[in-house]
């Protein structure tokens, strides 16, 4: 008995291990069981996700841990009740539900064949970057309709377009070059 008592205390005083289980209800065919007990946000949405309607993109610039116990309770509630939870906004449109951190910056740009320069220059005044560098092999022209997007996903997707990468020294200084 001796050789287990640290074994003993050791598991009695650490502290809750993370675990998540979410399980249809045996009483309502169309709710969840749900227990999450300090699981990383994105985690636990992406357990929940399999009985929501729609895909979620989640959008963070942290991955807070939660903890939620729910009985016979709807998906997108229980996502509604985790959004709550960890402080982040969750929209929906007709293709997914967005999580979105509270202060996160957003990208709105309705452009046609406009200047590769152009839309670059409008992405840093909305996501606040101070010190934008393109090199002279920046060139081209694009098409983007982007709505409330997080400025990382929509730099991505006009450097992937464009066919350009960067360089992030820091949030307030960005070098943007040609791929080729």
């Amino acid at each position: 008995m001796r050789r287990f008592l640290p074994l003993l205390l050791l598991a009695i005083s650490a502290p809750a291990l993370a675990t998540i289980s979410v399980k249809r209800s045996d009483d309502h065919p169309r709710t969840l069981n749900i227990d999450i007990v300090n699981e990383p946000l994105s985690t636990a949405v992406r357990s929940l996700e399999l009985y929501l309607p729609l895909p979620v993109e989640i959008f963070l610039s942290s991955d807070p841990a939660v903890t939620y116990r729910a009985r016979a309770v709807g998906p997108v509630t229980a996502l509604r009740a985790l959004a709550a939870m960890a402080h982040v906004t969750l929209y929906a449109d007709s293709e997914r539900y967005w999580l979105r951190s509270e202060g996160e910056r957003a990208v709105n740009l309705d452009v046609k064949d406009e200047d590769a320069r152009v839309i670059l220059k409008s992405m840093q005044r909305q996501c606040g970057i101070k010190n934008l560098i393109l090199d002279p092999d920046v060139q081209g022209k694009g098409t983007f309709l982007f709505r409330d997007l997080d400025c990382r996903t929509a730099f991505d997707v006009v450097f992937r377009t464009l066919g350009l990468k960067s360089i992030s020294y820091s949030s307030s200084v960005v070098t943007v070059s040609s791929r080729h």
